[in-house]
């Protein structure tokens, strides 16, 4: 038996390595850009950090205001330590979501254990659900970059486990309470999503819970002390502004009904094209490029075999109301994404499925493992190899659609906005030549790239460019521009000609900042 218990553990320990490695390698450069939304969480970690105020001057703020919307809590603080230690920069700012997710792939593995506990085959379906997460494109895309998501998924994971383990310590009640409640504060989406999961895993729970009804009451206090601050905020600050903007209630169809909207966008989340062929890129109304890879969906071709075994074992299981547990969470992924305009699913929205979709996969690749094992053992071992090299070139594949051709296509404006920290670079370097240093007002947000790059380069000159674009003959101008801004100046100022100095380039080798100057004709 300690046999068996330390080769686990040391599988373990080698999937979190290869998740750590997978998250933080070449974090820095890949993506390549920095969006508005990592600029602003990173920029208020460190002026909290800095003066123990936000950019607005607000102290220690439970949520900060942001690009016209409201961001929670959880990652601008968990990235304090972060940018104490390596300063204000992309790795830094992206480090939380990293580890966010690697902590994940240590807490898939022990949900699974939990909810599959009459099993006993239980820590090998453990190991592979902690592996699939580990390769995940889905879930390795998100824990890449800052944005909120990734503390969700690692909050409810966590939350969920000690949710099932307080059926024997009551007490463990209080902290997955604690848990899900900083998954409600994480991220806008994943309010809606905690919300309903933890009123219906209640009720699929009440016989257990209602035997000690003074602990339920106690939960019931911190449940409802955990929404004081939502509460508050959402009578002192517009902090569903965001979900005004894209809500389809804020803006219905003129095509066809909003009941028809949100029933197709909920399906879109299970279709093949979503999981397995397209990914979030290439889904109808979708052009950011921002949220997954072309050429591959949210998860691995070979996957979809696997979930289908892994729901047919799944429902001879006698385990009903664990199994019912996971099914919830299946059912309920999209709930986060469905009520918006979109018009199919999305990646970032409902990341938080990546969780149960990984454990029915492991229950499937376990399904024919125990199937081979019946088997003579030469049938066995070319089958299993077979498996092995399916998942290894799926992954190498992956990968080289990440860190390879991604680059190439998500820089752009419509990714991840390439150019900021050149743009800087440069002018800093000539700043005392020039009265202003105008940045292109097309950048998303450009205000708070410039606040967060100008902590290290400390530019006095630099503005973002008002719209349209302001030429001041009086005035000792240097321009950091993209061709629409070319474009609109010939058409506001036919007596002036633009002298490109210096192109920026993104990685496909495009030209995509151009800087110089206006100069009469």
């Amino acid at each position: 038996m300690r046999y068996h218990i330390n080769f686990h553990t040391i599988l373990l320990i080698f999937i979190v390595f290869l998740g750590l490695s997978l998250r933080v390698y070449r974090l820095a450069e890949v993506p390549s850009g920095f969006f508005a939304d990592e600029a602003s969480i990173g920029f208020n970690a460190y002026s909290v950090l800095a003066t123990g105020k936000d950019e607005y001057r607000k102290s220690f703020p439970f949520f900060f205001r942001s690009l016209d919307d409201y961001k929670g809590p959880v990652y601008i603080y968990s990235a304090i330590p972060f940018i104490y230690i390596f300063g204000l920069n992309e790795f830094s700012t992206r480090l939380p979501a990293a580890l966010y997710g690697t902590g994940t792939i240590i807490f898939i593995y022990l949900l699974t254990k939990k909810l599959l506990n009459a099993n006993k085959h239980k820590k090998e379906m453990a190991v592979f659900s902690s592996f699939f997460l580990a390769i995940s494109p889905w879930h390795v895309h998100i824990s890449r970059i800052a944005f909120e998501q990734s503390p969700f998924v690692f909050f409810t994971t966590a939350g969920l486990y000690f949710f099932i383990k307080s059926r024997v310590n009551l007490k463990l009640l209080f902290l997955s309470i604690l848990l899900f409640a900083t998954a409600f504060y994480s991220y806008s989406a994943a309010k809606i999503f905690i919300a309903v999961f933890m009123s219906l895993l209640f009720m699929i729970y009440d016989k257990t819970f209602l035997k000690t009804k003074r602990i339920i009451f106690l939960c019931a206090l911190l449940a409802l002390f955990s929404l004081l601050p939502f509460i508050y905020n959402l009578f002192a600050s517009p902090i569903l502004s965001r979900w005004q903007q894209v809500s389809i209630f804020s803006q219905p169809p003129q095509d066809h009904t909003i009941v028809s909207h949100i029933l197709n966008n909920y399906l879109s989340h299970f279709s093949l094209d979503f999981l397995f062929l397209k990914g979030d890129i290439d889904m109808p109304g979708q052009f950011i490029a921002r949220h997954s890879v072309r050429g591959l969906g949210e998860m691995h071709l070979f996957q979809l075999p696997l979930l289908i075994l892994g729901f047919i074992y799944l429902s001879f299981k006698p385990e009903k109301r664990l199994i019912s547990t996971l099914m919830l969470w299946l059912i309920l992924y999209p709930v986060g994404s469905m009520f918006t305009i979109a018009e199919s699913a999305q990646a970032t929205r409902s990341i938080v499925g990546v969780v149960p979709f990984q454990i029915i996969s492991a229950v499937g690749l376990f399904y024919i493992f125990s199937f081979l094992s019946r088997i003579r053992k030469l049938f066995n071992r070319i089958i299993t190899l077979g498996i092995l090299i399916i998942i290894v070139f799926s992954s190498i594949y992956y990968l080289h659609l990440y860190f390879t051709k991604y680059p190439l296509y998500s820089s752009d404006y419509w990714g991840w906005q390439y150019g900021y920290r050149s743009i800087l670079e440069e002018f800093k370097k000539q700043e005392g030549q020039y009265d202003q240093l105008l940045i292109t007002h097309r950048f998303n947000r450009g205000e708070e790239l410039l606040n967060f790059y100008n902590v290290s380069h400390d530019c006095k000159k630099c503005v973002v460019m008002t719209n349209p674009i302001s030429i001041d003959s009086y005035k000792r101008q240097l321009f950091a521009l993209r061709q629409d801004d070319i474009a609109e100046a010939k058409t506001l100022y036919d007596d002036f000609l633009f002298i490109k100095q210096k192109n920026i380039y993104i990685p496909n080798g495009n030209a995509e900042i151009f800087i110089g100057k206006f100069v009469k004709h």
